[in-house]
């Protein structure tokens, strides 16, 4: 097993507004976990909103009783969620928040959750396959669901980076749970809109399962491609390997 991280300001930012955290190590009841956050509201609001939620994120994991995981997973995001609303009341930022995206793992299972649109994919180099877990908390994926709007379409790009669904925005977050157990060949790739905008899966799905390169040059890889497609948003990757793969 596994795990790096990078995050990039991208090309157009000015600062970084990404947090994300992994550990190989036991956190709480998992063997291994992983977050990643994407902060809105401008100026430094949006990297306060993703760090403050990452941390309370981990921290209440870590000290949690012993509970179902998928419980503990949802309280975590929802104590994120108070932390995060209670600094923007401080900060008298009221439009400050944050999506997230959470793995952990526990005996080759994966438990995980997410709210808005930093998503979670499980890629395969066994049948080179890549599908996305989690669901975009979008205004834009909602009306393509309904089937008023076209995905990929112009009025699509245009307004894809509206979210619905953000930690610190209400006073109640409901996340999405997930769980599914890993296969050898697994992968896991948590990550921010930085990189999914700027690639799409296949592109994704290549450059994770090119073994020409080692792990750590895939991640770099993923990054700097994303920043040569216009880099207009921070990009942040999350890589979970399972195991090495074998012929």
């Amino acid at each position: 097993m596994r795990i790096l991280g990078r995050t990039d300001i991208g090309l157009k930012r000015k600062n970084n507004e990404d947090t994300f955290y992994i550990s190989e190590s036991p956190v709480g009841i998992f063997d291994a976990f992983m977050v990643v956050a994407d902060g809105m509201g401008g100026y430094s609001y949006g990297e306060v909103a993703s760090g403050k939620c990452v941390d309370t994120i981990v921290n209440y994991i870590r000290t949690a009783a012993f509970d179902f995981p998928q419980i503990i997973l949802r309280r975590a995001v929802e104590a994120a969620n108070a932390r995060v609303r209670r600094e923007a009341q401080s900060l008298m930022s009221f439009g400050m928040g944050t999506t997230c995206v959470a793995a952990g793992v526990i005996n080759g299972h994966i438990y995980a959750a997410n709210i808005g649109d930093s998503r979670l994919y499980l890629i395969n180099a066994k049948d080179y396959s890549i599908r996305q877990i989690t669901k975009d908390h979008s205004f834009v994926e909602e009306q393509v669901a309904n089937g008023l709007m076209e995905r990929g379409s112009e009025e699509y790009e245009s307004q894809k980076n509206v979210i619905t669904r953000a930690v610190g925005i209400y006073d109640k977050v409901e996340p999405d749970l997930f769980d599914f157990d890993l296969k050898e060949g697994d992968y896991l790739l948590l990550c921010s809109d930085g990189l999914t905008n700027m690639l799409n899966d296949v592109v994704i799905k290549n450059l994770i399962l090119d073994d020409t390169f080692s792990l750590e040059r895939r991640l770099d890889s993923l990054i700097e491609n994303a920043n040569k497609n216009g880099g207009k948003d921070n990009i942040t990757v999350v890589l979970f390997e399972k195991d090495e793969v074998t012929a």
